[in-house]
């Protein structure tokens, strides 16, 4: 893991401006998943993950129950407690990590999965996480990025644009290769970055953002 570009790119989604987040998930759900195809096309599977936040007016120990029985039912894995009111779970192919805070009279929940099974789309992915939504979940959000290892050696950041139909592009030169936003045709803001590691250039892409450091 490079940690400069990780802080320098975490820096940039300050100052590209991220904006509102899509309420329409399926829709953004296609839109990805057709860019998702056309950047695998030209790579080869790294990671690709789901993030998951939302509040609820339950306490946190009845969310904590709630959330660890449904996934310690439905994903086989090892389970531990980290700091107070954080755990996960994770086995050969996934990572959940899930925290939870009060603010005010909610308790907010963030549920990071990342996953390193190529047969795992992100779609399998979300759907894993939407199977924990319930009626008293609120200002539900979530967030969906993929990337690819060893990309040919002639792509480059014309060709995501172009074959991509991305739209009101922004990106800047870092370190090792470009950063920066773009949106889909269906309106949703992604971020990107190309980046060139002594093992090859990787590719990857988040909606509205990239929220996994790499």
């Amino acid at each position: 893991m490079n940690i400069k570009i990780s802080i320098v790119f975490f820096i940039l989604l300050s100052f590209f401006n991220l904006g509102a987040i899509s309420k329409n998930f399926n829709n953004t759900q296609d839109s990805f998943k057709n860019l998702e195809n056309s950047i695998s096309s030209t790579s080869k599977f790294e990671a690709d993950g789901v993030k998951l936040q939302y509040k609820t007016t339950d306490n946190i120990e009845k969310e904590i129950f709630r959330i660890k029985q449904h996934l310690i039912n439905n994903i086989d894995g090892n389970y531990e407690d980290l700091r107070n009111n954080e755990f996960e779970i994770y086995n050969k192919d996934l990572d959940i990590n899930i925290k939870m805070w009060y603010e005010g009279k909610y308790t907010y929940v963030e549920i990071i999965l990342l996953n390193k099974n190529l047969d795992y789309s992100t779609t399998y992915l979300k759907d894993l996480l939407k199977n924990t939504e319930n009626n008293k979940m609120k200002d539900v959000q979530y967030f969906v990025y993929y990337e690819g290892k060893e990309l040919n050696r002639d792509y480059t950041i014309d060709k995501l644009i172009n074959e991509n139909n991305l739209k009101n592009v922004k990106f800047l030169d870092i370190n090792n290769g470009y950063a920066g936003t773009g949106y889909l045709s269906n309106g949703d803001k992604i971020n990107f970055a190309l980046i060139k590691y002594d093992t090859g250039s990787h590719i990857i892409i988040g909606t509205p953002m990239i929220f996994a450091t790499y």
